[in-house]
C-alpha cells in the first residue's frame, strides 16, 4: 500500500476492519431475511474496500461488486445495475467524471462519494452531476450506515464535516436570500421535492415556485441541481 494511502485511510479503515473480523467470529444468519438492495464498492486502498463490503453486509445491503479503479467502476455499474454506489478514492479519473460515467451507466443508481477533503467548488461541481451523498472519508461507521439509509430513503445528504472550517471561494452576502428562500434551498438540499417542500412550510404549490424562480435568478441558475451547486460554492448550504 503506498504511502500516501496509508496518511488518508482514517478512522473509518480501522472500524471497518473490526467488521471484518466480527463478521469472520461469526455473523448473523440472514439467509432467510429479505434481499437488501445490491451495492458496488470502489476504492484504491483494498483494506477500505474490504471494510466498506463487510460493514454494508453486516447491516443486509448485498455486495456485488469491489473495484479499485473508477473506469473499472463504471464496468461494474454496466453489468450489475446496482441500486447504490459507495466510492472512495479512485484516481484514474476525477471524482466528477467517475461520477458522470455512473450516472450514464444506470441512470437510477444512488451514488454517494466519500473524500479527504475539498474545496467548495469541487464538491459544487458533483452536486451538480447529481450526487445523493457527499461523506468525509473520516466518518464513524455508524454514521456511514445512517447517511445511506437516508440517500436511499431519497434525501440528499451532505457530510457536515466536509464543511467545517471551509471558506467560501466567492463573497455573498447570505440576506441575497430571503429567509423563507433559504429555508426553501435547505430543502432542496435534501432533495425534497416541490410539493414535499410546500407541505414543509405550508405554503402552497405555487408559492414554492416562486421562491424557486427567485432562487435561480439570483443565484444565476438554470435548474436544481446549478442552484445547489451555486450554493455550495458560495458557502449558503454551510
Amino acid at each position: 500500500m503506498e504511502t500516501r494511502d496509508v496518511r488518508h485511510l482514517g478512522s473509518f479503515a480501522v472500524a471497518g476492519a473490526l467488521v471484518i473480523l466480527k463478521s469472520h467470529l461469526g455473523a448473523k444468519d440472514r439467509r432467510y431475511a429479505p434481499r437488501m438492495p445490491d451495492v458496488v464498492v470502489a476504492d484504491v486502498v483494498p483494506l477500505v474496500r474490504a471494510g466498506l463490503s463487510a460493514l454494508l453486509d453486516e447491516v443486509g445491503y448485498t455486495v456485488v461488486a469491489c473495484e479499485r479503479s473508477a473506469r473499472d467502476l463504471a464496468k461494474a455499474v454496466i453489468e450489475h445495475t446496482p441500486a447504490l454506489v459507495v466510492v472512495g478514492v479512485v484516481h484514474d479519473l476525477p471524482v466528477a467524471e467517475m461520477a458522470r460515467q455512473v450516472r450514464e451507466g444506470s441512470a437510477g443508481v444512488r451514488l454517494v462519494v466519500m473524500l479527504n477533503r475539498a474545496p467548495r467548488d469541487t464538491l459544487a461541481d458533483l452536486l451538480a452531476v447529481d450526487v445523493d451523498g457527499l461523506l468525509s472519508r473520516a466518518i464513524e461507521s455508524g454514521a456511514l450506515v445512517r447517511a445511506i439509509e437516508r440517500v436511499m430513503e431519497g434525501e440528499r445528504y451532505i457530510d457536515p464535516q466536509l464543511l467545517a472550517g471551509d471558506v467560501p471561494d466567492e463573497d455573498l452576502e447570505p440576506t441575497t436570500l430571503t429567509a423563507r428562500e433559504r429555508e426553501v434551498l435547505g430543502l432542496l438540499a435534501t432533495g425534497s421535492s416541490n410539493r414535499e417542500i410546500a407541505s414543509a412550510l405550508f405554503v402552497s404549490l405555487p408559492t414554492v415556485k416562486t421562491h424557486l424562480a427567485h432562487i435561480y435568478e439570483k443565484l444565476e441558475a438554470g435548474n436544481r441541481n446549478e442552484a445547489l451547486g451555486r450554493a455550495m460554492s458560495l458557502g449558503l448550504l454551510a
